[in-house]
């Protein structure tokens, strides 16, 4: 009898399986089932992707299995061969992109199920009993009384309480009047409004572009571009009814953690089915008992951001890709994917549609749209008929600033507060000011881990950087000439809200940025407040800037985006646009026509002329025909790989040697390595090798060759290890 090969994709950055034999042949995992394997000194955790009868080793090399955890698949074959294109794709190692799919308890070897929850409930007796029996035991009498609130009670209704509950509720369970329960945790289905809700001629013909893909389930990829404020959640929302009548499941894939909340209310009040959230908040229970009710089937309707894509289905229908423009859909670390692509393939390989939505689409899935790859559908007027915001400029050069504000902005803030209307106010730079400059010696405060200035966080009395975390006191000496002549140049988000409270003492200032929202809950509630009117001037990063609708914001203001304008990023024009366009867009949603100003040194620069325009299809048109003549994305394709090490020669040296070895083919074209455009950060020298081609596939084939190079050439292998390096297929930036 032929002995079988258990091939298994193990959690190390090795783009290869490793082989072993059964602990017995009565004990042959299914595939996708995890096993625990010998690797080294080690004990690791993979997933089995293939059983085969031979082997490039001879069986006497062959270790067995440790131990098989799953008696049925972990991954299913849906998703062990999504995981085999990803590694293909991104030319990532196997056993990462499988760990990446699994929750951290299933990583480290917990049970499939998630673990049963114990609960209580009211008995007859205990319904029909008088309370004043429990007089004499307040605890127990305090217990009852929050049944006359709660149905059912868990240990997370006590949390708070002393651990004599459980000694009080032992003695209502001998009394008869409570029982306990133990089962796995149940989803429950939201009361909604289940009224329909009347689509727009726009909204209408939208749907009905993507219906027919519904109806007879088979893929098909729309991009819906909507003007903001045009009411794409509510085609997302008509779809996904069509699919939940089918009795089937719908992913919403959102770009931020913050988006999630506001989006689960409108759920929560639309559909009456059971929906879970996926996103990095959630602590490994949480996200365990999330993943086993997509997999179950329990819930209808899933919610999250990137990693939500790897989420099992028992009967997938729709994926809805919001905001797909989004940097926060590609994966910068690790398994460097990008969620939205993978959300493409999966759709594809599952025969079912896809929209993509944006008011300001990424420009390669613009251009596919503009191909006829993907279906176009376009919703040209806000869904309230109100106008879209008037956009002005601000010369900087004949209006200077003070604290970030000039004196035009200051006088629009202070209309729009006289008429009772919120002000937003838009500025990507938090912390006090950016830089603590030295008038005697010239000198600034710089990081002495990374080639950036150290931000002044005024009430916090530090200095941060925001690139590596370091932090140290405010020093009230240079300290480099010990002259007492320090100047805090430039703004930050503290400084301007600091400003805005003493020029507005009566205006409720409301800041949001990572510095005010880093505990639990706090953006979320601070969002709330902006959303209520209960903040007369909201201040903040790019949190404020996606997709949240705010109903009374009357004036945006942007403060500092000159930087974007002349950036080395070929990307940076289009990242400014959409940053602009949506910023934009949270004025005048409702009634009045908002009003957006924009403070700038460049006001001649065509960028702003489109943005006041809102012309996003010929400022697209524009970037793309320059793409075209540079053979740039997507007329052309990038893989960069980079490289960092403590000491400053090695990183260039790995990748100059690397341009050696790579055997690029036709249409290929290795340029030179060249330092990053911040070559030292956290410690590190930092470098990068672009790698450009005409064919993508030319492009896979020489990295592919490369990668052999390493994995099997000694020389090439030990000076990969000298250094830490990655591979970026499809990078998003070049920072």
């Amino acid at each position: 009898m032929t002995t079988r090969i258990i091939s298994v994709a193990v959690p190390v950055p090795l783009r290869q399986t490793f082989d072993f034999l059964p602990a017995n042949e009565q004990d042959l995992p299914v595939l996708g089932a995890r096993v625990k394997v010998p690797f080294g000194p080690r004990t690791l955790i993979g997933v089995v992707v293939a059983l085969k009868d031979d082997s490039d080793l001879p069986l006497s090399r062959l270790k067995p299995i440790k131990e098989t955890i799953d008696q049925r698949a972990v991954l299913a074959p849906d998703l062990l061969s999504l995981a085999s294109w990803i590694s293909q794709y991104y030319l990532a190692p196997l056993g990462e992109v499988c760990e990446l799919m699994l929750p951290v308890i299933l990583r480290q070897g917990g049970d499939l199920e998630p673990p049963a929850v114990k609960s209580w409930r009211l008995t007859d007796l205990g319904r029909s009993s008088p309370v004043e029996e429990l007089n004499r035991a307040p605890l127990q009498l305090a217990i009852i009384r929050r049944f006359m609130q709660h149905q059912e009670l868990t240990a997370a209704h006590f949390k708070d309480e002393t651990s004599s509950w459980r000694q009080a509720l032992r003695s209502l369970i001998e009394k008869g009047w409570v029982t306990e329960h133990t089962e796995h945790p149940k989803l429950a289905s939201t009361s909604a409004d289940t009224s329909e809700v009347d689509l727009n001629a726009d909204q209408q013909a939208a749907f009905h572009a993507i219906h027919g893909a519904l109806e007879a389930q088979q893929f098909s990829c729309t991009l819906l571009h909507g003007v903001t404020g045009s009411g794409k959640t509510e085609v997302y929302f008509a779809a996904m009814q069509e699919v939940l009548d089918q009795q089937r499941q719908v992913l919403l894939l959102v770009p931020e953690i913050g988006l999630t909340p506001q989006l689960m209310d409108r759920i929560a009040t639309r559909f009456t089915v059971p929906v879970v959230s996926m996103h990095s908040a959630l602590n490994d229970r949480e996200r365990h008992i999330a993943w086993w009710h997509s997999a179950s089937g329990d819930a209808k309707i899933i919610v999250g951001t990137r990693s939500a894509i790897f989420s099992p289905f028992a009967n997938l229908g729709l994926i809805v890709v919001d905001e797909e423009h989004d940097a926060s859909y590609k994966q910068q670390d690790g398994v460097r994917y990008q969620a939205r692509d993978v959300a493409i393939y999966r759709a594809k390989k599952a025969n079912i549609p896809i929209i993509l939505g944006s008011a300001t689409p990424a420009l390669e899935t613009y251009a596919n749209a503009q191909f006829g790859k993907y279906q176009l559908s376009s919703l040209t007027r806000r869904a309230t008929d109100t106008a879209l915001p008037k956009v002005e400029l601000i010369d900087l050069n004949l209006q200077p600033s003070n604290d970030g504000l000039s004196p035009a902005l200051m006088e629009a803030i202070k209309h729009t507060l006289a008429n009772s209307q919120q002000v937003m106010l838009f500025l990507n730079r938090r912390g006090f000011a950016p830089v603590l400059y030295c008038a005697a010696c010239k000198q600034t405060a710089k990081c002495h881990r990374c080639d950036s200035h150290l931000t002044i966080h005024r009430r916090a009395n530090r200095m941060r950087c925001h690139h590596c975390g370091y932090e140290g006191r405010i020093t009230p000496q240079c300290d480099h000439c010990k002259a007492e002549e320090l100047v805090e140049v430039g703004d930050g988000t503290q400084r301007v809200e600091e400003a805005l409270a003493m020029r507005f003492p009566h205006a409720e200032v409301l800041r949001i940025d990572r510095d005010s929202t880093r505990r639990k809950g706090e953006l979320e509630a601070m969002l709330g407040q902006a959303r209520d009117g209960d903040a007369d001037i909201i201040v903040g990063t790019q949190l404020i800037t996606k997709g949240h609708d705010f109903p009374n914001i009357g004036l945006v203001g942007v403060l500092d985006v000159d930087q974007g304008l002349y950036s080395t990023d070929f990307r940076a024009p289009e990242h400014l646009f959409q940053q602009l366009v949506q910023v934009s867009g949270r004025a005048g949603r409702r009634d009045t026509v908002g009003r957006v100003l924009i403070q700038t040194r460049f006001p001649d620069h065509p960028l702003f002329k489109s943005v006041q325009s809102h012309d996003f299809n010929a400022f697209a048109k524009q970037l793309l025909s320059e793409r075209e003549a540079a053979d740039f994305p997507p007329f052309g394709y990038f893989a960069l790989i980079r490289a960092e090490s403590p000491h400053q020669a090695a990183a260039m040296q790995f990748l100059r040697r690397a341009k050696q070895d790579i055997q690029a083919q036709a249409g290929v074209v290795v340029l030179d390595a060249v330092p990053a455009p911040m070559e030292r950060r956290a410690g590190r020298y930092r470098a990068q090798l672009l790698i450009t081609a005409e064919q993508r596939s030319a492009l896979h084939a020489t990295l592919q060759q490369w990668l052999y190079h390493v994995s099997t050439d000694k020389e090439a292998k030990k000076r990969a290890n000298s250094v830490r390096w990655s591979l970026d297929i499809d990078p998003l930036d070049f920072y």
